[in-house]
């Protein structure tokens, strides 16, 4: 079976990651959904629970976050409520080079634990701290969702007053 860009956004749409596709298919699918105007194609609950899992090989294969946030903002439910105070652990590698990642959490503890972690081992980690307004959050927590956990999905553009609140060595 031949997959083509169209044929993997409709797995996409549905949330489910197709893991042994290669990169430049990736990057050809997400351009090819940027340009899709019909948002009611994409099951937003799917998908953010999808990229909440996956999110973080689909920007390592697609590496053009500009096009990512086009699809994301079609792509995932939004927020309607108020902006929020947010952490993210980060590594340095990716702050230092304007990279930031898309999952931020209320949780001041989970962040550190992902920048002295896992976000630590090619370069030192880096914790930080913004203010998301409602238009930088593509997906909130929805109570009584466990899949989503407290983590927010946002447009790293947009966050607000970015601080960093510790560094943390090289694993």
């Amino acid at each position: 079976m031949i997959v083509t860009p169209q044929s993997l956004a409709r797995q996409f749409c549905n949330g489910t990651y197709v893991n042994a596709t290669d990169a430049s298919l990736w990057r050809d699918t997400f351009t090819y959904l940027a340009s899709v105007d019909d948002d009611s194609i994409f099951v937003k609950e799917k998908i953010q629970s999808l990229w909440l899992i996956y999110g973080g090989d689909l920007r390592a294969k697609i590496k053009d976050d500009t096009l990512i946030i086009q699809v994301l903002r079609k792509a995932l439910p939004g927020h309607s409520g108020d902006g929020t105070t947010l952490y993210r652990g980060e590594s340095w590698f990716l702050f230092d080079q304007d990279k930031i990642g898309f999952s931020w959490t209320v949780s001041e503890e989970l962040a550190t634990t992902y920048a002295k972690g896992l976000n630590a081992v090619e370069s030192g980690g880096v914790l930080l701290k913004c203010y998301a307004p409602a238009e930088a959050i593509l997906a909130a927590p929805e109570p009584g969702q466990p899949s989503t956990g407290n983590v927010y999905i946002c447009d790293p553009g947009k966050l607000l007053r970015l601080t960093t609140q510790g560094l943390f060595p090289k694993l």
